[in-house]
């Protein structure tokens, strides 16, 4: 067994702790620390906070015809993805958006209210932001500083000519601090510098930085703010003591970095809707804590800040369901943003924190009707968080989510898939833009047209298989675009995904179920059904020519599963593959072609000229229905030739056989198929399956040699494809069975 290496260990926490607890003095920070990088130290949180989601990295990518940024920070890296957040990318970006032109100051700074039904990952992204800012503050580009003053034990015995400092030194040592106060709302030490001096220090440290794009943006918190209430204070007091002389005041202040905490209430702070205590400022003279500070300076009455704005400041306030609270409480967040400014009781003083709430769509309702809201709203930035209408997303929820069950639990391929499908399905909207300027009339003809399920494979960036190739091209990037943001609400009703993911677990978690299949969501989700609008408010939505029929739309996913099921159990009877019909497909487009032009095809094995072969030509042309007259068949040929021709003529792209002839690849694969399938005694393979119910027992019976080799076949590509011997046998039988009421 390996030994614990408790060396190796506190070697890395020492080097851990010198880098994040890094002190120096006030003069080393104005001289040399600060001019390096003006920018960086002089951050605000919106700066700041922008600084750390791009961080973590990005990367872009098209959906529904429109650019998308992914940030990273949102698949979560700091616990391998277990908080990831799937399919908000836009809304995503819109907070960023909010964020970054605060940054700039291009606009006043807002409370951000992320706004959608419950379950839609609203806290989860917040908290994501949380945990960056945590680990933001541990980095190199994260470094973030405040001060502390400090004291020698005969700071009172110091005179005006006085310097009190060792001669060898140009601060104290650790054993001459008597007395060390931090700053309690972690001011940014640059505030320390009187306001006029502190404009000029600025710009000139913007003007002389080498990267031109450094000096745009000189935060006015810092060039126009001043400190709080203590450490004004005691800085005045300073100030006075020594007459003005700023560089003698800085020896007595200490710059030290400090990291973020949500734990410890370090630049986070989270409100509950039952919480009401954002700022207290008690008087704190008998405090032992501070009784050394205020002996020192008789004439100062300090006070203890406390509450959720000093935990947050210079960082983010969280509100959980901000409007479960009387309005009336919230008014101290008008100052907050507008003037960043808090009451203390009777102080005033500066904040710096980015407030962001969370709520849900009946609580805004509620508050949009209360008068006193009004001003509260004008200052607020509503981004909307709906349910997700791209059903692969909705599909990686659930899968996360049955990630610890799926240890003892087979999920069966196609049932979270079809679950998504259903629950993104309940969310859509009719389009109503067939009679948008925007869109030519086909495009607006084809939109109108949409089925449900058309609009979720479009969302998905897919293409319902009845589209023509014409309608493909009708829906280019503009027109998904279009599509996709057609409706600002789309996506915030239906059936909410704790739903499903309840029904899941559900599944997962009953003791006798080794084995979860879509058979088994379909029936809960018909209970669901039943319950009726009493017991799910999304079922009381009335339909819409085919939209919002929750009914339907379960009907369509288990006919959907039937295709896929039918074409599974084709490929796993036929065990042919695609390269096998390429070679079929491309062997007759040589014979057609010769046909065509009235010439000879060298036979491969002799090496000799022959004429085209009729039989390799009707094998294909059977399968494709043509009729035995010849001259069906030639004009069959040659509409075929003119088609790869058609194709050929278009620049840039590259022939492809599949795309091209995708109705001879079905036609091709359901005709080899008809002929294997002729040849099964399904009857009998179904009565076998029948019995053996464990993979042991059917090793052991005594079965027929065909149909011994059928049901190897078919259970050996049905596990490549994902199944286990349970899910395989009932999707076998439940597919036989289906084919035998099909006869």
């Amino acid at each position: 067994m390996e030994r614990f290496d408790i060396k190796a260990v506190s070697e890395k926490t020492k080097k851990f702790y010198s880098e994040t607890h890094w002190h120096g003095s006030m003069l080393d920070f104005l001289r040399e620390k600060f001019p390096s990088n003006p920018r960086k130290y002089s951050r605000t949180s919106y700066q700041y906070l922008a600084d750390m989601i791009e961080f973590f990295g990005k990367h872009t990518f098209e959906e529904s015809g429109e650019k998308l940024t992914r940030y990273h920070l949102f698949d979560d890296p700091f616990s391998d993805g277990k908080s990831r957040i799937f399919g908000l990318d836009r809304t995503i970006a819109r907070l960023m958006k909010y964020i970054k032109a605060a940054a700039r100051e291009e606009g006043r700074e807002r409370i951000y209210v992320l706004n959608g039904p419950v379950g839609t990952a609203k806290t989860s992204m917040i908290e994501l932001i949380s945990r960056g800012l945590e680990e933001y503050s541990k980095t190199e580009e994260g470094e973030i500083l405040s001060f502390r003053w400090i004291f020698p034990a005969d700071f009172d015995k110091l005179g005006q000519s006085q310097v009190g400092f060792h001669a060898e030194t140009r601060e104290f040592t650790d054993d001459d601090i008597a007395v060390s106060l931090k700053s309690q709302m972690r001011e940014n030490p640059l505030l320390v510098i009187p306001r006029e001096m502190r404009k000029e220090f600025l710009r000139g440290a913007f003007r002389d930085t080498e990267d031109p794009e450094e000096h745009a943006i000189i935060p006015t918190k810092i060039l126009e703010g001043q400190l709080n209430y203590n450490d004004q204070q005691i800085l005045d007091y300073l100030l006075e003591k020594f007459d003005g002389d700023f560089e003698e005041v800085c020896k007595f202040i200490r710059v030290e970095r400090f990291t973020i905490s949500a734990t410890l209430g370090v630049g986070i702070a989270k409100v509950l809707p039952e919480g009401n205590i954002e700022a207290q400022a008690p008087m704190i003279a008998m405090d032992d804590n501070w009784r050394a500070i205020t002996n020192l300076m008789r004439s100062l009455n300090l006070v203890r800040f406390s509450g959720h704005y000093v935990s947050s400041n210079r960082g983010i306030l969280h509100y959980s369901d901000i409007f479960k609270r009387p309005i009336i409480t919230l008014h101290h967040l008008l100052s907050a943003v507008e003037e960043h400014m808090v009451c203390f009781g009777e102080i005033q003083t500066s904040v710096d924190t980015i407030i962001i709430g969370t709520t849900n769509i009946a609580e805004y309702i509620e508050v949009r009707r209360a008068p006193i809201s009004k001003a509260l709203r004008s200052r607020t930035r509503k981004i909307d968080v709906p349910y997700l209408l791209n059903f692969t997303d909705e599909q990686q929820i659930y899968e996360r989510g049955l990630l610890p069950a799926m240890a003892r639990v087979h999920i069966a391929p196609h049932t979270t898939e079809l679950a998504a499908l259903w629950a993104v399905l309940t969310r859509l909207m009719k389009s109503r833009m067939d009679d948008s300027g925007d869109l030519e009339q086909d495009a607006r003809k084809l939109i109108a047209g949409l089925t449900p399920l058309d609009k979720a494979m479009i969302y998905a960036d897919r293409h319902a298989e009845h589209f023509s190739e014409a309608d493909r091209l009708l829906l280019d990037r503009k027109v998904r675009k279009l599509l996709r943001n057609e409706f600002q609400d789309e996506g915030t009703g239906g059936v909410p995904t704790r739903i499903l993911q309840n029904i899941l677990a559900d599944l997962c978690e009953d003791e006798f179920s080794r084995c979860v299949m879509p058979f088994d969501v379909f029936k809960l989700v018909d209970r669901v059904l039943e319950s009726g609008p009493e017991t799910y408010d999304f079922l009381a939505v009335t339909p819409d020519e085919g939209y919002h029929d929750f009914v339907s739309f379960l009907k369509l996913i288990r006919g959907r599963y039937d295709d896929i099921l039918t074409r599974e159990i084709q490929d796993a009877v036929l065990d042919v593959t695609t390269e096998e019909i390429d070679d079929k497909i491309k062997r007759y487009f040589q014979h057609v072609n010769a046909f065509n032009q009235n010439e000879k095809v060298r036979n491969q094995q002799t090496g000799k000229s022959e004429d085209p072969d009729e039989k390799v030509m009707r094998v294909v042309e059977d399968a494709m229905g043509v009729l035995q007259d010849l001259q069906a068949r030639k004009d069959f040929r040659f509409r075929l030739i003119s088609r790869a021709l058609r194709h050929a003529s278009k620049k840039g792209e590259e022939f492809d056989y599949r795309k091209v002839y995708a109705d001879l690849y079905s036609a091709m694969y359901r005709s080899l198929y008809r002929e294997k399938r002729d040849r099964i005694s399904w009857g009998n393979l179904h009565s076998e399956l029948d019995e053996a119910e464990t993979e042991e027992k059917l090793a052991g019976m005594d079965i027929d040699k065909k149909v011994r080799g059928v049901i190897d076949t078919l259970f050996a590509n049905l596990k490549n494809q994902g199944y286990n011997f349970e899910s395989a046998r009932l999707v076998i039988m439940y597919s036989i069975s289906r084919e035998l009421h099909k006869r």
